[in-house]
């Protein structure tokens, strides 16, 4: 059943969403995590060892730095780009398609890679094109989906998201097993393009909204506009909160397999890592989903704080007791997932009920989207460095808890600061 709305004078029909369509519309996130989430925490790191088996983490760091830099900007421009155009299928559809193929060139340079140098353009073009689709994808929710159900959206997104990881961390362990963890990105190019097609059925409609024009300011005044949603209003408390949350996962996910093999001291580290990984996302499921649709009822906030409180107990463990057993690591994993799928579940719906403007909704949630990729940009890169220097210089693998204390502070900021969202319960 559809009702209509008046959108710029004209009216445009509000669909009712059921399950199948809801699954269907958040299927693209599960070939994303499938594929960004396993590569760059399990692919990335096993090869760059082989390139360069000592000051690994320095290196890491590096490729994950220069792999950001266009994940920051990419999503923001092509989300004010997709705002702005209108063809016969749709506004967002043509870049999701477009960046999803492109993305995929990205992996296959990465797989048949020879050196570093190959690998890090291979993730530069992988993140450059899978960002872009990612930014027009955003706003397919704000655009078609009613207000009343964004958190169910946002449950069925955190569902597929932790879905997604969870299946490619089984891939990654299968393959490494057999020590060609590589192989692994042919199977998430082609889970990409599977998970394209549910969306584009379930999006049929979008770039219906009448695009508004408006007049041409000056540069600067312009450029000031276009960036003020990220620290202004309810959204820009929504994006700094997400950007502390992701500095806090940021600061140790990439060394993780490091971590394993200098304190846990596992003797497969991709195939530990890749089990911790999945443990992890396999917790996240029924949190996220339950907790998107339930915020609806009893508001989103103290999913954040309850999330806050459990990821933090698990980031006091490891500096406290540097635990060698591997159930205890596990145990622990079980239990970050629990409290990152509750914050998952509330994490896209904070943002659809605070968007500023849904005129440019591409544009601020490409904006959403850097509070994930600009933390992912600039804290590896100086955690990667950090971890070889205090292992170095000051104690053996001392460089791990220095890197726990900074997830410590990050997640506080990020759990109590959701406070200051006021028009949000």
């Amino acid at each position: 059943m559809a009702e209509a709305t008046a959108v710029g004078g004209e009216l445009l029909p509000v669909i009712r969403f059921n399950n199948l369509r809801h699954a269907a519309l958040a299927s693209l996130y599960l070939g994303l995590s499938f594929t960004w989430l396993p590569y760059p925490l399990v692919v990335l790191p096993s090869e760059i060892r082989e390139f360069y088996p000592t000051d690994f983490n320095t290196f890491i760091g590096y490729a994950t730095g220069i792999g950001a830099i266009f994940a920051i900007t990419v999503p923001p421009i092509v989300g004010a780009w997709s705002d702005r155009i209108t063809t016969r299928f749709g506004r967002r559809r043509p870049f999701m398609v477009a960046g999803v193929l492109l993305g995929i060139v990205g992996l296959m340079v990465m797989m048949t890679a020879h050196s570093y140098t190959q690998f890090v353009i291979g993730h530069v073009i992988a993140q450059l094109f899978l960002n872009g689709a990612a930014a027009a994808y955003y706003a397919i929710i704000p655009d078609i989906v009613p207000d009343a159900e964004f958190g169910k959206a946002s449950g069925f997104l955190a569902g597929m998201q932790q879905g997604g990881a969870l299946l490619g961390f089984v891939l990654t362990f299968l393959f490494s097993t057999i020590h060609q963890v590589r192989l692994s990105l042919l199977v998430m190019a082609a889970v990409l393009l599977l998970s394209l097609v549910p969306v584009l059925w379930a999006s049929r409609g979008e770039g219906r909204r009448p695009i508004e024009r408006r007049p041409r300011a000056p540069v600067l005044a312009s450029a000031i506009e276009f960036v003020r949603p990220l620290w202004t209003g309810d959204f820009g408390w929504v994006i700094f909160t997400r950007m502390m949350v992701t500095a806090g996962v940021a600061a140790v996910v990439f060394f993780l397999s490091s971590f394993f093999k200098d304190v846990v001291h596992v003797a497969n580290t991709d195939q530990f890592t890749s089990i911790w990984l999945a443990v992890s996302f396999a917790a996240m499921i029924v949190p996220g989903i339950w907790g998107g649709s339930a915020s609806d009822r009893y508001g989103r906030k103290r999913f954040v704080y309850a999330a806050g409180v459990m990821q933090i107990i698990v980031a006091l463990y490891f500096i406290a007791f540097y635990p060698t057993q591997q159930g205890i690591v596990l145990g622990l994993g079980a239990l970050y997932g629990i409290g990152y799928g509750l914050y998952l579940a509330v994490d896209w719906a904070l943002a659809c009920d605070t968007i500023p403007d849904r005129a440019k909704a591409a544009k601020d949630m490409g904006l959403f989207h850097v509070a994930q990729t600009l933390p992912n940009s600039i804290i590896p890169a100086l955690e990667g460095g950090l971890i070889d220097h205090f292992n170095k210089h000051v104690a053996v693998n001392s460089g791990y808890r220095v890197a726990f204390g900074s997830v410590i502070l990050f997640f506080l900021l990020g759990t109590i600061f959701v406070s200051r969202i006021r028009s949000v319960r």
